[in-house]
């Protein structure tokens, strides 16, 4: 018998591990997952795609091959246990389902799972502390959580892999898929995209005006109301169809009356008001802030927080800065409650602390024995690492540490002064308003350096106003704001769609597919996303594509990996209202092959989009479709009307590499009997979704490219 074995996935969690434990622990990594299902193979009719589904008998049989970057590893640390016998092996994979997993895969592969010497521990933080107490207090795999991971993986499996070909055939776009997350979450950015299309905008008017006291100092007030109404003037489409200064008339009109007004400081009001810290991060809040403060994708944020994780190697050590990032629990152990009290008393004095605040759970199934992600001690102050960290280590870990001291801090308390103004002339009365807001307690605001305050102006109630000038502002009404990363996964979220493992995957393959592509931050549905829904949601609008469907699956995968649901029993359930459902989809492509019925033959320019570059090849030059031909979309550009000019169109096709952007640009005319043209340009992405001085440099750059041979 030798040294006790310690099996983790990355090499820096291993060297972090070896550190705690000591020379009694050897500790091997396997460097992340180690098998999948199984692919068929292309000829070969006993190979499939991972599964075999008996809806007879309720059985979901599933294959499992180690995958080839893992081969190695398992070898090796085959090897290990069969020469040094270890007195007892840990399974020290991540604290989650996917953790639990890779866990049950290993014990599988090494044929562990029925050694009375395996244990699983499990740690929701890499301290000493944490660490000896997991290897004091071992368990079993917990075969519930792998039942989880189970259903779901052959459930994604079955809806990425059985609508890739019948779905690219749909549509006429080869290399397309779908997910069973993926789905409903596409449906949320084109239902949004169908609002935007659909606004109607509506011209309405504002007005402001700039007074004088008698020092001269300006005072910018709003026209709110009159009256018989103090906001008369103020124009809510949610609340009232009727526009109070509809055009540049009615406002040139209120513009007169005012200027023969005269003006008076009617009240001055004050009131004080708390803000309340935010709590803690879970996984989809903090992929919301880093999206918004630092512009940061969800993919990247989750594997920056997975190294901060798993530890910053230093020398001969490793420093371990943050707890497991994927939760969705606010909840903070008492001890280190206790800890940032210390911190913020030391720090910022007793007056900021606040005493323990305990925050309320985020999700019905978040899980107390799990804790929102924190600093793993709080006196690592980001200042104090930032020459350890990189750039987005540093901004990511202060984003954390800050969240989470602010969470334990007072309150900031603001004071907001209202200004009314009268405007009065012989036969009307106004009334204008401002708002200044001033700090009183900075309170937890004091780790803020962008907070900003208002300047409140030298004036006293009844004081004679002078006017400067009048401002007239047309404004529109405006649809609602497409999605962002950051707000499509607090909606997914809110809808019960997806859990915090899978937000930053569902980001990535929705984009994968060019059903929506990013333009200054916002997910803009391209013509191959509505070409998707427009196939997908007449035959599974009541499945996979269904937001109430997919948050009910979500909630019974939750209840298999509490032991309330068998596995098997529902994956058949699903798969058999899935199957009849797919041959709909499979028949559409069919006829757009064999076109039986030429009316519903899909036209696959449909999936394409009209470009504002002119076919180089045609006119011998690179030049752009100005005026009015097309709509400006920022980088969506739709031909309205019919140009003299050949154009190029955006044809999606089949990633061949990563570098690939999956796409081509060919000329919309031009074509030979076989349907082929060589008046085509591979372009990067940037090409034609970019706008302004920006897209005409990546033109510019890639001139030759463009200027293709005839």
């Amino acid at each position: 018998m030798s040294k006790n074995l310690v099996i983790v996935e990355s090499p820096v969690k291993a060297k972090a591990l070896q550190n705690y434990l000591g020379k009694e622990y050897s500790v091997m990594a396997s460097y992340g997952h180690v098998r999948d299902l199984t692919k068929k193979k292309w000829g070969d009719k006993k190979s499939n795609n991972g599964y075999e589904i008996d809806l007879d008998q309720s059985k979901v049989d599933l294959t499992w091959a180690v995958e080839s970057k893992s081969k190695k590893n398992i070898s090796e640390i085959s090897k290990y246990i069969k020469n040094e016998k270890p007195k007892a092996i840990f399974l020290a994979s991540d604290p989650d389902r996917e953790g639990e997993a890779i866990s049950w895969h290993l014990a599988d592969e090494l044929k562990l799972l029925d050694k009375k010497n395996v244990n699983r521990v499990v740690f929701h933080e890499i301290t000493k502390n944490a660490i000896l107490e997991s290897f004091d207090n071992p368990k079993k795999i917990d075969m519930d959580l792998v039942d989880g991971y189970k259903a779901r993986r052959v459930m994604d499996r079955i809806v990425g892999f059985e609508t890739s070909a019948p779905l690219s055939s749909a549509i006429r776009v080869g290399g397309r898929a779908t997910g069973r997350v993926q789905g409903p979450s596409l449906l949320i950015v084109n239902n949004r995209e169908d609002e935007i299309q659909a606004h109607n905008a509506l011209e309405f008017w504002n007005i402001k005006v700039d007074l004088l006291n008698k020092n001269d100092d300006l005072i910018n007030v709003q026209l709110k109301g009159n009256q018989s109404n103090k906001n008369h003037f103020i124009f809510d489409p949610k609340k009232s169809k009727m526009i109070p200064i509809p055009d540049e008339q009615s406002a040139n009109k209120i513009e007169e009356l005012l200027s023969k007004s005269e003006f008076k400081v009617e009240s001055i009001k004050k009131n004080e008001f708390k803000s309340k810290p935010r709590a803690p991060f879970t996984t989809s809040t903090l992929q919301q802030a880093a999206s918004s403060e630092l512009r940061m994708a969800p993919r990247r944020t989750m594997d920056i927080a997975q190294e901060l994780f798993r530890g910053i190697e230093s020398g001969n050590n490793v420093i371990n800065l943050i707890t497991y990032m994927r939760t969705d629990s606010t909840f903070i152990s008492s001890e280190i409650l206790n800890s940032i009290g210390k911190y913020v008393v030391k720090n910022h004095g007793e007056n900021y602390y606040s005493g323990s605040r305990v925050y309320s759970k985020v999700s019905k199934n978040s899980q107390e024995a799990h804790e929102a992600i924190r600093p793993t001690d709080i006196d690592n102050s980001p200042e104090k690492i930032k020459n350890q960290l990189n750039d987005q280590q540093y901004k990511l870990y202060k984003l954390i540490w800050d969240r989470t001291l602010a969470s334990q801090m007072k309150d900031s308390i603001s004071e907001k002064t209202v200004l009314t103004v009268q405007a009065k002339d012989k036969n009307n009365e106004y009334i204008l308003e401002s708002e200044y807001i001033q700090p009183v307690f900075d309170g937890f605001k004091i780790l803020d350096e962008k907070t900003n305050f208002d300047k409140v102006p030298n004036i006293s109630l009844g004081d004679t106003l002078s006017l400067d000038k009048v401002h007239k502002l047309k404004n529109f009404t405006r649809p609602k704001s497409r999605y962002t990363e950051a707000s499509l996964i607090k909606e997914l979220e809110s809808s019960g769609i997806g859990r915090p493992s899978t937000y930053a995957s569902i980001m990535d393959r929705i984009q994968y597919h060019k059903a929506v592509i990013i333009l200054r931050r916002s997910l803009y549905r391209t013509n191959v996303g509505k070409a998707m829904i427009n196939a997908l949601l007449p035959i599974f609008g009541d499945h996979f594509i269904s937001l109430e469907f997919t948050s009910n699956m979500e909630k019974n995968l939750d209840e298999i990996a509490q032991g309330k649901l068998d596995w098997e029993k529902v994956v058949c359930e699903f798969y058999e209202n899935f199957k009849s459902k797919l041959e709909k989809l499979k028949k559409i492509g069919e006829n757009n092959f064999s076109q039986e019925d030429k009316e519903k033959v899909i036209d696959p320019s449909h999936a394409h989009h009209f470009t504002d570059i002119h076919c180089p090849s045609c006119s011998g030059e690179i030049e752009l479709c100005g005026g009015d031909e097309f709509d400006q979309t920022e980088g969506l550009r739709e031909k309205n009307y019919n140009c003299e000019a050949v154009h190029m169109k955006w044809i999606p096709i089949k990633k061949k590499s990563v570098k690939d952007d999956g796409a081509f640009l060919a000329c919309e005319k031009n074509y030979n009997e076989k349907g082929r043209t060589d008046h085509k340009s591979y372009l990067p992405e940037k090409c034609w979704v970019s706008i302004g001085r920006t897209r005409k440099n990546n033109l510019e750059y890639f001139n030759e490219a463009l200027l293709t041979k005839k």
